[in-house]
């Protein structure tokens, strides 16, 4: 007796077969797709652990240590409303008088002994490692556009790794490789890199803290790449809420000395 199947049998096996592989793969396309990370929802979520609110001031102390060693200490008292306008005061006795806007992509600093603004980059120095921009453009899904690149450990953290490219002009930096921890997509560590693709800087975010009622950083360490004995502290205090006047952000104010 032959095994063989009439042939209407074996059109009708075939094709269920074939439905049944498609299915699979479909199935398998949908499942990679749902374990692929939101990038653009983790980066405004990673957003929140630095900008607590729509207007906010906080103070920033910027230590910097040469060969492991204290070298100098600055002060900064930020100012943000919004995602496109910060200005920053200088606390410290040596800068007094000075003071830096940010305007969407714009930025100025001004200084006691001259009448006009001076327009000034992000990337410019600040202080130690720390450029304008690390203190003053701190909403990266505003200025980059995420990519999701792996998911890895750093230390005992389970981390995604997200690839930013600059996005606009004002950008502090032109790409940046962005650990967040997969759990709430707190910034782990973060690699920065210059428009010729070099390496400038290295960051690690230390310590978080809880204020009123938001964990927000409290503590970021910045490595130069370049200057490999140099490294900058920077700490986070007294972030809070604030009523914000629009005339502390007009670029052509005359009385902020």
């Amino acid at each position: 007796m032959s095994n063989t199947y009439p042939p209407r049998i074996n059109c009708v096996l075939r094709t269920f077969l074939l439905l049944l592989l498609v299915g699979f793969l479909l199935a398998c396309v949908l499942v990679g797709h749902a374990a692929t990370p939101d990038a653009e929802a983790l980066l405004k979520r990673s957003d929140t652990y630095r900008n607590g609110w729509p207007a906010y001031v906080v103070h920033v102390k910027i230590t910097t240590f040469e060969s492991n060693k204290a070298d100098e200490e600055r002060l900064y008292e930020v100012s943000q409303k919004g995602l496109e306008r910060t200005y920053v005061e200088f606390m410290s006795p040596r800068d007094k008088g000075r003071h830096l806007l940010m305007l969407g992509d714009d930025m100025w600093i001004y200084l006691p002994d001259t009448s006009r603004p001076v327009r000034i980059t992000p990337l410019e120095r600040l202080s130690g490692d720390a450029s304008n921009g690390d203190i003053a453009r701190t909403n990266y899904a505003v200025d980059y556009s995420p990519v999701y690149l792996r998911t890895e450990k750093v230390g005992a953290e389970e981390c995604y790794v997200l690839e930013l490219t600059a996005k606009r002009k004002g950008s502090t930096y032109q790409r940046i490789e962005y650990w967040l921890r997969v759990q709430d997509a707190r910034p782990v560590k973060a690699e920065f890199y210059l428009t010729s693709g070099k390496h400038i800087k290295s960051a690690t975010f230390d310590e978080y803290l809880q204020t009123s009622g938001r964990t927000l950083l409290h503590r970021l360490t910045l490595y130069d790449q370049i200057r490999h004995n140099s490294h900058s502290v920077l700490e986070y205090s007294g972030s809070a809420p604030r009523e914000l006047p629009d005339k502390l952000f007009y670029q052509g104010r005359t009385d902020r000395f």
